[in-house]
């Protein structure tokens, strides 16, 4: 009986052991994944510091220095004076309307023509196919200033080429389209259509090779039009390219700015006047920082809201399984 109850303990020390061995290692592997867990934290320290630099404490700055007041002669007075001012500024409300035409025209013609263009690329080429995508993306790389050069003399009075279609057209206005404050605005539209709907047309390009070949098939076999193909087939299955295009044109007509400075500067009379030139104007050009710094916050938050507000609209989870089976019903 003594013998069994001492050759208990021994024969269990063996298998107490071996239970207690993959403890004591995972002691050590968990201190090591501690480890490399602090090692990756350590790779994002970069882009965090350069997050805080140049985001987060420009924010700041300027959110700050719009509660102060300017020291030009004249300036309002108290924390929200410089809001309060822009309210009151007509200049601000003449911005406020070209960004809202500027959004309601090209954001929508660029998606269709865009999206146009890239199916017949897409759908109705096969050797030139690379040729027509370099040509129509490339307003979109070209520089600024030389876009700004180029339309500005083509929108020339006298010998812009643009009077001379409109003459051919039988349409002579008489008068020059970047110095009337009438046309100046949609004579700028028509430019960052031509400019951005290449952009477009690559997101399309890109939605439209995502959609399965056997869609097609089955569209061409049911005999469906042109039209069909577009309204039933196409435009369901690229939706999450659209809400991205329609996403990112907002945020874009409220950065406008190089193409505006450049060829009319805001003028004449303030008539094209965006956001952008008028806190440059005010913040740099005449030295109100305090003023220029809360057009910039309202800015922000202006872009901040319709962002969210589109983001609730349309939905931040896009579903093309879902617009393909609706497609294919």
């Amino acid at each position: 009986m003594h013998g069994a109850r001492d050759a208990g303990p021994a024969a269990a020390g063996p298998h107490r052991q071996a239970a207690a061995a993959p403890a004591s290692r995972a002691r050590p592997r968990g201190a090591r994944e501690d480890r490399r867990g602090v090692r990756a934290g350590l790779f994002a320290w970069p882009a965090l510091l350069i997050f805080l630099g140049f985001v987060a404490y420009p924010v700041l700055w300027i959110a700050l220095r719009s509660l102060a007041p300017d020291t030009a002669p004249g300036s309002p007075r108290g924390a929200f004076a410089n809001y309060l001012r822009a309210f009151a500024d007509p200049v601000f409300w003449i911005a406020m309307r070209n960004m809202a035409l500027w959004a309601i025209i090209t954001i929508p013609v660029q998606m269709a023509f865009g999206g146009l263009i890239a199916l017949l690329i897409e759908r109705y080429t096969r050797r030139s196919r690379a040729f027509f995508r370099t040509m129509f993306f490339l307003p979109v790389v070209t520089s600024v200033s030389v876009v700004a050069i180029v339309w500005s003399q083509m929108y020339a009075p006298y010998y812009g080429i643009v009077q001379a279609w409109l003459q051919r057209l039988g349409l002579t206005l008489g008068i020059a389209l970047l110095a009337d404050p009438r046309t100046v605005i949609f004579a700028l539209i028509v430019v960052n259509i031509w400019q951005w709907t290449g952009f477009s047309m690559m997101m399309y390009v890109a939605g439209i090779n995502a959609i399965p070949e056997d869609i097609f098939d089955a569209a061409r076999i049911d005999g469906a039009r042109f039209r069909h193909l577009v309204l039933r087939v196409v435009v369901p299955l690229v939706a999450p390219v659209t809400k991205s295009l329609l996403l990112l044109g907002v945020i874009g007509t409220l950065q406008t700015f190089p193409i505006v400075y450049l060829m009319t500067g805001g003028g004449p009379d303030h008539a094209s006047e965006v956001f952008g030139t008028e806190i440059f104007r005010q913040g740099i050009v005449l030295g109100n920082t305090g003023y220029g710094a809360a057009l910039s916050v309202l800015v922000l938050v202006l872009s901040l809201a319709l962002s969210l507000l589109q983001i609730t609209a349309l939905g931040a989870e896009l579903a093309p399984r879902r617009a393909r089976e609706e497609a294919v019903a």
